[in-house]
Parts: structure tokens; sequence; C-alpha cells
């Protein structure tokens, strides 16, 4: 080990000696950079995807113009031999010059690091995300360079191996993707898609870090090094001679070793999951659910054995949570997996339960073809059954399957009240709730409770949901209400205090009935609308020629405060023409404060124009408080008041707006949870894996982020290579003058 530390140093060292470095460096720095900063401010959140996508393909490049001359510049000029002519081994030189490689891409992938330290001004990055993704990084320059390395074993000319490095990293980056393999058989295409690096870096720069992917880009190194090794030893062996033979039969056995490893390693355990909340990993709440079923739960995964890349590695997240989900129970959930595209009878029982075949497009060769396949999931038990057409995404999966075990070993579903209040102006005329109705009703049985006009008692209702403002609420309707909360009943509130006009670009001040009912609670719904400078939404404008993003700040990217087990896990929510809440009566204690806007926010109290291209005023920008958790009972051991929560939004949740992101749905669900004091699944649904909102204050904060990283560290590099080459020129320039012996 020592003589392949001491050729892995001699190696960086003499990488750094050479202007070449420092030229690699400035242009992948500069152009990994730009490209993501580019992508970063259409995303609008913190994360390092956009970066991540595009970097197999700068290291498709970047790792061949490193590795060219490791061997074959030493083999042209005559060094190999007089080195291997030294007390050290073929394997200690090639591991030596391989480990020197690897440590000049790796100080490569560290100056990148300077991007999410500067997307710390503008947010919070999850940092054990980031963690994996370097990890998965470093994993994959680890892989390619040994590609690199034996490139340059096989031939005399650097252009030759950059060449020849090239276009092996060009196969493997692209082997997988349909577009190269459509003609071929299903069987074929899969096991070429299992070969492909894309697949398995995309795994870990999710955030886990799952075994089987470290040991494909091990495998893959350990593969290119052993034909490395075959390459040199191969120079001073006899052609024909015994020894060759059993070299090439050892090269062969191992790679072929090495290959079957990742074709039919994929039942290898083990991940390490750094997401946040451990969004890969079983709740506690799903353990506590399977650990305690009454009688076995039959779960029935139907999946084709050839299906697209893409979805193949979705099976391989489905079939990971499956196994979770058996070996969690104790042996009182039993998984059935069948193919219904090979037999018959599966595909019988997948149509009984409602599961069809899904076609996939597949573009590719100039034209396009469908593919059949299935993906879907049924969970039964008794006579009950509940089901999972088409797994589309994993993101969800654990609270969709857990949801489902618990209504269906569920004895009785409690019940929630939903009312929409109108106004007299008709502004909530085309408001509807259908999409978050439906995903309460998959737990609770969601019945429309008529406020202010019925009178039927609320006593079997666990939460009442009230959307809107009407324009009076009469006291009786208030004291039945009032007796619904005293008894201990949950009430969300979704009210902004600025009405709509119908049919005009305009918003008025409105009283908000409703601050009667909170009154007792200390909490009341202004009469004005909050705009967000900083965190908003975008909206499409039209133009002479098409449309056009502007930033519309009366759509404020509400910020979670992550301070309540409701918006633990929820990083923001869209909340449109929302107002602010006042807690300056409240008991402390009492409020939990769950979004806020921006520093940059304001506040408009009179008539306003509500057209995204007015002006804003600048004056009196600070954080507005935009929704709240109220529990008298966390102060006042006797109050019998029940929960509320406070949303100053009416259209928050509404179906306009709540397919524009998940984290109003997830939130609704979970304030409902909390007020029906039923908090089993909020941990599962809570599982938030987007990234958190890209909010710089001012532009000058963002451009000093952007610009130091695209100008700033190409900048610097230039300046210590050039320090480091002048220094190095002076000491060559140096004449030779031999030391005077001393005359006794």
């Amino acid at each position: 080990m020592n003589a392949v530390w001491t050729i892995a140093r001699r190696e960086l060292k003499a990488l750094f000696d050479l202007p070449t470095a420092y030229i690699l460096l400035v242009v992948f720095v500069a152009t990994n950079d730009f490209l993501f900063f580019r992508q970063a401010e259409l995303y609008g959140v913190a994360t390092l995807r956009p970066m991540l996508d595009l970097l197999p393909w700068l290291l498709l490049f970047l790792v061949p113009a490193v590795t060219m001359r490791a061997l074959a510049e030493d083999a042209r000029s005559g060094v190999l031999e007089v080195v291997l002519a030294q007390p050290i081994t073929e394997l200690e030189l090639l591991l030596g010059k391989y480990v020197g490689q690897v440590l000049f891409l790796w100080i490569a992938l560290v100056l990148t690091v300077a991007i999410p330290l500067g997307l710390t001004a503008g947010s919070h990055p999850q940092w054990g995300v980031v963690i994996a993704q370097y990890v998965g990084a470093g994993l994959l320059t680890l892989g390619l360079a040994g590609v690199g390395v034996w490139a340059s074993s096989v031939t005399r000319n650097q252009i030759t191996a950059f060449i020849a490095g090239v276009a092996v990293m060009f196969v493997l980056t692209f082997v997988g993707l349909d577009p190269l393999l459509v003609g071929l058989p299903p069987r074929i295409g899969a096991i070429a898609g299992a070969l492909g690096v894309l697949a398995h870096f995309t795994g870990i720069a999710r955030g886990v870090i799952d075994l089987r992917d470290a040991v494909y880009f091990l495998s893959l190194a350990a593969v290119f090094l052993v034909l490395a090794y075959f390459a040199l030893m191969r120079r001073r062996l006899t052609a024909r001679g015994e020894a060759i033979r059993r070299l090439r039969l050892g090269t062969a056995l191992l790679v072929a070793g090495l290959v079957v490893l990742n074709l039919f390693g994929r039942h290898i355990g083990g991940r390490i999951d750094l997401t946040p909340g451990k969004a890969y990993t079983l709740s506690p709440a799903t353990r506590r659910i399977l650990a305690h079923l009454d009688d076995l739960v039959t779960v029935r995964l139907f999946a084709s054995a050839a299906l697209p890349p893409e979805v193949a590695f979705l099976k391989r997240d489905v079939d990971d949570l499956l196994r979770d989900y058996r070996a969690a129970s104790g042996g009182k959930l039993r998984l059935v997996v069948a193919d219904p595209s090979a037999d018959t009878a599966a595909a019988r029982v997948a149509r009984t339960l409602g599961i069809p075949p899904v076609q996939f497009n597949v573009v590719g060769r100039g034209e396009l073809q469908v593919k059949d396949g299935y993906l879907g999931i049924a969970v039964q038990y008794a006579e009950a059954v509940k089901t999972i057409p088409f797994v589309r995404q994993a993101s969800d999966l654990e609270y969709r399957l857990t949801s489902f075990i618990r209504a269906l070993t569920r004895k009785e579903k409690p019940a929630i009240g939903f009312t929409i209040a109108t106004d007299r102006s008709g502004s909530a005329r085309n408001r509807t709730y259908n999409t978050i109705r439906e995903q309460l009703e998959q737990n609770y049985t969601v019945r429309a409770v008529a406020v202010p006009d019925d009178s039927t008692p609320l006593r079997d209702l666990k939460v009442l949901v009230i959307a809107g403002v009407p324009d009076s609420v009469a006291q009786s309707q208030l004291a039945r209400l009032q007796a619904f909360l005293d008894s201990g009943g949950g009430l969300l509130l979704l009210a902004s205090g600025m009405a709509l006009a119908d049919q005009y670009p305009l918003a008025s001040a409105r009283p908000v009935p409703w601050n009667d009912l909170l009154r007792p609670y200390g909490v009341a719904v202004r009469s004005d609308m909050v705009y967000d400078l900083a965190s908003n939404e975008q909206v499409a404008m039209p133009v002479q020629f098409g449309q056009v993003l502007v930033s519309y700040p009366l759509w404020v990217r509400a910020l979670s405060t992550k301070a309540s087990p409701v918006n633990a896990e929820v990083d923001a929510a869209l909340v449109p023409w929302g107002s602010t809440i006042d807690t300056a009566q409240a008991t402390p204690g009492t409020v939990t404060p769950l979004f806020v806007s921006s520093r940059a926010a304001g506040a408009r109290q009179s008539e306003m124009i509500v057209q995204p291209t007015q002006q804003f005023s600048r004056d009196s920008l600070a954080r507005r408080l935009l929704a709240v958790q109220v529990n008298p009972a966390a102060k006042t051991a006797t109050a019998t008041r029940g929960r509320v929560i406070v949303v100053g939004s009416a259209d928050f949740a509404s179906d306009r707006y709540v397919r524009s992101g998940e984290g109003g749905a997830v939130f609704v669900q979970n304030a409902v949870d909390w007020l029906a004091q039923d908090e089993a699944l909020i941990a599962i649904r809570s599982k938030d894996r987007s990234p958190p909102p890209l909010v710089f204050t001012t532009g000058a904060l963002r451009d000093a982020v952007k610009y130091g990283n695209v100008i700033g560290i190409p900048l610097l590099l230039v300046a210590v290579g050039g320090v480091r080459l002048w220094r190095r020129r002076l000491i060559t320039q140096q004449v030779y003058q031999p030391v005077a012996r001393q005359v006794a």
C-alpha cells in the first residue's frame, strides 16, 4: 500500500504541475455552475438535481481528458518500462495511477461544494440529501475513472485513449434509455438497462445510498481495472504461452463474475436513507399499524418482468417497500407477486381486481412504439379490496398502502363535516374542493354540512372544515358552532378578509363573521391582503408573440415554520390572496405559527387591483403570519374548547390551487388528523420529498451567489494555477551549482 500511495501522490502532483489540469478544472467548474444556475432560477427550489442531471454528461469528457495520459504517455515515452524495472508490481503501478486520477476528479467535485453553500443564503438545503448526492457523484467518478485508466492502458497515444474512453463511457451512459432499446427483446432490454450508469446514479442522487448502486459502481471500476491489468501484463508475457492463457482465463472469469453480480444482485439488502424524515424508510406509525393487525392482510403486486427502464427502477423501490411491509407485520401480511404478462391466470385476477395493462409510449429509431405492462397493487382484507391500478411514483406509496390497510381493518371511519360558505358577491361561486375531499374520504366519512343555514346537531362529527366567508352569521348558528367546539370538536377554517369581485380584478375589505367564533381563542382574520415580493408563484401573461412568466406577489409561496406535526415535513404551500392572522389576544403558549411569508411581504387594507402588473409598495415590508394552530388545552388543563387551525385564504386547498403542489393537500390532511386527535398517519403523509423553496431576499444576494460560483471560483483557480506554475518555472530556471567542499 505504501507503493500505491507513493505513486498516487506523484501522479496527483504531476497533474497539478501542468497547465492542462487547471484548464480542465476551470472549464468543468464554470460549465457546471453556469448550467446549474440557469436551471435553478427556473426551478426556484434549493436542490442539486439540475447539476446531477448534467453531471454524467460533463464527466463523459472530463474523465477521459484527465485519465488519457495515465499510462499511454508513460508507454509512449518508455517511462513505463523503467518504472516497472523498479521494485514495484504492475498491480501497484495500476492502482497508484488509478487512485491519483480519482483524487484529482474528487477535487473537481469538491470545488462544486460552493453551490450548496451558496444556496444557504436563500434556503435551508437538505444536507443529508446533499451528502448522499456527493457520495453518488464520488462513486460515479470512481467507476468512470476505471474506464478511463483502461482506455489509457490499451494504447500509446493519448488522443486515441481519450476517444476510446469517451466511446465506452458514452455507451455506459446511454445504455438503458428507451431510444436505444427499442427493437430489443424485452429481457435483453432489461439486462441492458441494469448495466447502465444513469439508473444507479439517479437512485443515489435522490438521497438514498443503496448498497446495490454502490456495488455497481465499485464493480464497474473493478471490471475495467482488471482489463487494464491484463493489458499491462500482456506487454511482457509470451503471446502464446501458458501464462498468458491463464491470465486471459482469470480475467474473463473475474469480469463475468462482476457482471453476474450486478445482474442477479437485485436482492442485495442494505441502504442508508439520508432524506429528511427518512422518506424512503418505513415510518414508526406504519410499523405500529402492521404490528397490531388483527387478521391476515394480502397484498398482491402485479408487475411485468419487462418494463421500460424508468418504470423498472420504480419497481425496485416498490419491491423494497413491500418487503419492508412484510417484515414489519410479523407474519400478518402476505405478499403475492405475479406477472400477468406471462400468466393468463394472473391476468384474469388482475382484471377482476381492477388492474388493467398500461401502455407505454416509447420513442426511438425514428418511430413511436407502444409497450404494454403491469405495475399495480391490490390490498385485500376479508371480502374488501382497495387497489392502485398503476404505481406512477413511489413518493406517496407508503401513505397510500398504510391508509388502505388502516381503512380496511378499521371497524368504523370517523365523520367530518365540510361546508363551503359563500357571499353575495359570488366570489366563491366557482370554488370547489373535490380533490381534497376525495383524499379525506380515504380515512374519514365526509358529510356536507350547511353553515349557517342548517340547524342539525354536530355531535357525531369529529372535525368541521369551513371554507369561505359569508356576509353574516346568525347568533344561533355561532352558538351552535361554539357548542361543537366546547364539546371537543375540531375546526379547520379557511377564510380571507378581502372579497374578490366576480367579474372585475378587484378586491375589497370585508368583515369576517367567523372572528366572533374565534374570539375565545384570541385569534382573528384581518381584513387585508398579503403580497410577497420574494416568495411567490408565477403566472403566464400574454404578450405579442406568446406568453411570459411573471411573478404574482398575491399568490404567496408561504414558508412552513415546521413547528407542529401538522407542518413538520411540509416546506411550503401556496396561499393565494391570503390575509394575515392576528394573535395579539391569544393566551401565551396556545398558538403555534404554521405558515409565514418571507421578510419581503406587505399587506393592503383597502380596495386594490389584483392584476400581477400593478405596482406593490415596498414600505413596511415584514414577515406576515398566514396560518396558525390553536390548542387551548396546551396551557389550560380544564379547557373544553376544541382545537382550531386557521388559514387566511378561502382559496387554500381548492381544486384550482391544490394541484399546484403537494404542500397544501398534505397540510390539510394532516390538519384534519390533528384536529380529530387521530395522528397515526401524519408522519407518513408528511414525508415531503420535494426540496425547500429557494428565496433570496434581494437580487444582489442572488447575483452574488450566482456569479461567485460561475466566475469567482474559476478566477480563483486561475490565480492559484498561475502562482504555482510561475513558482515552478522559477525553480526550473535556476542554475545548478555544486555544493562546495569544505577544506579541513
